[in-house]
């Protein structure tokens, strides 16, 4: 039995069906099953991370666990990591992110990697995955592209290999499926490293209407996502992120997805193919 948490999100919707489809047991932890459209072999448990007590009963029996939650909630993954080390389970993977690097230099990073060093002394085998930007925040464009035809982000000359959140997931259900992969934080990262403006480029080709990418000031972008309702230390993180082109904050493709997958990763061009139509007004 392996227990996903984020069973709902990017990622780890992607590493329900893909554990399914491995033929493993599946048990989905959520908040809200109703959101939790799985095969019927999946078992859906309702659940609150702020509750030590429905944590640990979902890892009754659980052999694998994959984890990822909110990333202003570092209580919530501390929880889990406790859970994780009373449960017995053998084997966990945990969601993180390239901010977790050293240096860490955000209060996001920081977050991650103690929610990493938990997950390490949690007794369990253990293995981190940093991502780098996910090609889906792309989809965070739409309502400026629907509205006046423009792109809004800072640090426009930066390239990030942004990653498909699929890959992810299918890295993910390799490393709780196959040996080899404790002790391991892998980067991961898709195939080529992309401006934002490039990326507007081929948006703009796939949606066959002219769009113009605006280079704002960081502190104007900072101000505009805690209007939008971010928190703060995330979108700090995000932008310290955002502003290293270095290899150790996404800035150049490795190739871990093949490694583990044995297949390449998606092209930018690829996932925006299939996921077109959300970018659509």
């Amino acid at each position: 039995m392996i227990v996903v948490f984020g069973s709902t999100g990017n990622v780890g919707r992607h590493v329900v069906t893909g554990l399914v489809a491995a033929g493993e047991r599946v048990r989905a932890f959520t908040r809200d099953p109703a959101r939790a459209r799985f095969d019927e072999s999946v078992e859906v448990v309702a659940g609150d991370l702020r509750d030590p007590g429905t944590v640990l009963a979902a890892l009754t029996g659980a052999d694998g666990v994959y984890v990822a939650t909110s990333p202003d909630a570092l209580a919530h993954e501390l929880a889990v990591a406790a859970a994780l080390r009373r449960s017995g389970a053998g084997r966990v993977v945990k969601l993180s992110s390239v901010a977790a690097n050293a240096p860490v230099t955000d209060s996001y990073g920081a977050a991650h990697a103690a929610a990493e060093n938990a997950f390490m002394d949690s007794g369990a085998e253990w293995t981190v995955l940093r991502p780098a930007g996910y090609m889906s925040n792309v989809l965070q464009w739409r309502s400026s592209i629907t509205s006046q035809g423009r792109v809004y982000q800072p640090y426009g000359k930066v390239r990030r290999a942004v990653i498909d959140p699929e890959d992810v997931a299918a890295v993910a259900v390799a490393c709780l499926t196959t040996a080899g992969h404790h002790g391991k934080a892998y980067q991961l990262t898709g195939p080529e490293a992309l401006t934002a403006p490039q990326q507007t480029a081929r948006v703009s080709v796939a949606l066959g209407r002219p769009l113009e990418f605006v280079d704002v000031d960081p502190e104007q972008a900072r101000n505009g996502m805690i209007r939008a309702g971010m928190p703060p230390e995330l979108v700090d993180g995000l932008l310290s992120s955002m502003a290293d082109p270095g290899p150790l904050r996404g800035g150049t493709p490795q190739s871990t997805v093949r490694q583990i997958t044995g297949r390449p990763p998606a092209t930018f061009d690829s996932w925006l193919a299939r996921h077109l139509t959300e970018l659509h007004g």
